[in-house]
């Protein structure tokens, strides 16, 4: 069914030469008026108001940003099956629940199984721990002493933000409710009361950038979406497959925690791979050093053949960025700015691309010589 025919046309597609004959269409004298020193006045209490209340704010923003990044995965589907937005967002909601009703139902009592066995190893896990101190003091001669798991656990909890809120496990679950429920809202209704009210608060000198903007930011999203969604699955599948083949227990489990890692950039395939390792060391010293062959090999497999072919080039971003985006915004934001990392980096790198480099000192076109010797 195709749309109304009432309803507004697409937007053209802004390319970056328009962007910059929008900056020279009105002289700087005619943009300065008395009217602005009201809006600095207006800008200066929002920003009072962002210092008064930055964490709550920033956290919303983070979650508002992860609804709209699933919106943009879910509105690659509006292209491929023709139907009306709301019926969609009806259809996929429908069937995400349905499914998680069928997973729930018929892998739920395997997957509890196997975290009561993975909970039941945690004595051995300690005495592995003391083996481990003993053997490194005896050949060694350093006095090493580990944590033990529950400090270490304890180091992991989250603080006082809406992630570290989330103490039960309905809590917990409540965000991702929020962060589907709002995507499937923002699929259905995009433009009326949500991209349209956006765009008119923005100048008219402004809105073509914008209009870049918004295209090119979702572009790179989903290409980054894509990637990341196909080197989770096929990370996943193989780590089941390896851990199952090497008599790993729990294979299912570490299995599926490896694909899930695999979103958290450069530390997560670490945190999937050190839990197989440290599962199969526990039961035999010999599978464990398999596992460990075995993980690293499916990370080159994901790193050289998964991710270059699945991940889009205006989606990649240089590993030194990547590295320190997740300090910088996991030291402000928080565990949501851990898994948001690269998003973020592409949402500022858009901006400062439109606004700055194309539209105010035009240098997207130069060609750069290399700064250091290939």
């Amino acid at each position: 069914m195709a749309e109304d025919e009432s309803t507004p046309p697409t937007a053209p597609r802004v390319e970056a030469e328009e962007v910059k004959a929008g900056a020279r269409s009105q002289p700087l004298s005619d943009r300065l008026r008395p009217q602005h020193l009201y809006r600095a006045v207006g800008l200066a209490f929002l920003l009072a108001l962002l210092f008064r209340f930055f964490d709550e704010i920033t956290q919303v923003f983070l979650l508002m940003y992860a609804a709209a990044i699933i919106a943009i995965g879910l509105n690659a589907l509006r292209r491929l099956i023709p139907v009306q937005r709301k019926w969609l967002a009806a259809g996929i909601g429908l069937a995400v629940v349905g499914g998680f009703v069928a997973a729930v139902a018929f892998g739920a009592p395997l997957l509890l199984q196997q975290m009561r066995d993975m909970a039941g190893q945690g004595p051995a896990f300690t005495e592995q721990i003391k083996n481990m101190e003993g053997w490194l003091r005896e050949n060694t001669g350093m006095n090493i002493k580990f944590p033990p798991p529950q400090k270490m656990l304890a180091g992991l909890s989250p603080g006082g933000s809406v992630m570290g809120s989330a103490a039960s496990l309905l809590e917990v679950l409540f965000i991702p409710l929020i962060l589907f429920f709002g995507a499937l809202f923002a699929l259905a209704t995009p433009n009326d009361r949500l991209l349209t009210p956006l765009l008119r608060i923005v100048p008219d000198d402004l809105r073509t950038a914008w209009y870049r903007i918004f295209q090119l930011l979702g572009e790179r999203l989903l290409g980054w979406l894509k990637g990341v969604g196909i080197a989770m699955m096929g990370v996943g599948l193989l780590s089941v497959l390896a851990f199952w083949l090497i008599g790993v227990p729990n294979a299912l489990l570490l299995g599926l925690f490896s694909g899930l890692t695999e979103f958290l950039p450069l530390v997560g395939p670490w945190l999937g791979g050190g839990a197989a390792v440290g599962v199969a060391l526990m039961d035999d010293p010999t599978k464990g050093m398999w596992t460990a062959v075995a993980a690293l090999a499916i990370q080159q497999i994901e790193a050289n053949l998964i991710t270059p072919w699945a991940m889009s080039r205006s989606a990649e971003i240089h590993p030194f960025v990547t590295l320190f985006a997740l300090v910088l915004f996991g030291s402000v934001f928080g565990f949501l700015g851990i898994l948001l990392a690269l998003p973020l980096v592409m949402l500022v790198w858009t901006v400062v691309q439109v606004l700055w480099v194309e539209r105010a000192i035009e240098t997207d076109g130069e060609r750069i010589a290399n700064v250091v010797k290939e």
